[in-house]
């Protein structure tokens, strides 16, 4: 499903990518491990386009959606928590306005966040405001999953509940999770850095 080719990324004199090459099959989970600085969020943002290499490749299938959870929690602060995961549903959903409050709850209920919709992230604790940005990117429902450290600033008992929340909901999907908790790479082929 995605194919990187020989990607080697540079920011300055810092190599964080040199000829990194991996097959990521379709429906098949990928954990990301390795220390700081190695280059794992970089593979992301590539994989996802939103960085481009300075050599190499990536070869994916046309028009393939990916869902992508930021290290950064990145929600809108002008924004109620309820109309950020809002925002990852398709357009057509987000025109009946009804229908959109109803998934964008049902998400936020998924990840403990039930009675915070109404609330902006600037009232949320750094956990909660984590869980938030886990609820929109599991709401843009995208078989393809590329989560960045989603389980950071939470709690044990919350990081293993939103832990079997993401592994339950990326079944047959491809699933590439960077983490820094060697827990939570089983079951999944790990590649290290």
């Amino acid at each position: 499903m995605i194919e990187v080719k020989n990607v080697s990324v540079a920011f300055g004199d810092k190599q964080v990518l040199s000829g990194f090459s991996h097959h990521f099959e379709k429906g098949k989970h990928y954990a990301l491990f390795g220390p700081s600085g190695c280059g794992k969020t970089t593979l992301l943002r590539v994989i996802a386009g939103l960085h481009r290499p300075d050599s190499g490749e990536i070869i994916c299938e046309s028009g393939v959606r990916m869902a992508f959870c930021f290290q950064e929690d990145r929600l809108l602060p002008w924004y109620t928590v309820e109309r950020n995961v809002m925002l990852a549903l398709p357009d057509d959903v987000q025109r009946d306005r009804e229908k959109a409050v109803r998934i964008a709850q049902t998400w936020l209920a998924r990840v403990g966040l039930e009675n915070e919709g109404a609330a902006y992230p600037a009232q949320l604790s750094g956990g909660m405001k984590r869980r938030a940005a886990l609820a929109r990117a599991l709401a843009f429902d995208a078989p393809v999953m590329l989560m960045d450290e989603p389980f950071r600033a939470l709690d044990e008992a919350a990081h293993a509940q939103m832990l079997h929340l993401v592994k339950s909901l990326a079944q047959g999907k491809t699933l590439i999770l960077v983490t820094h908790d060697i827990r939570d790479t089983e079951g999944m082929e790990v590649i290290r850095f």
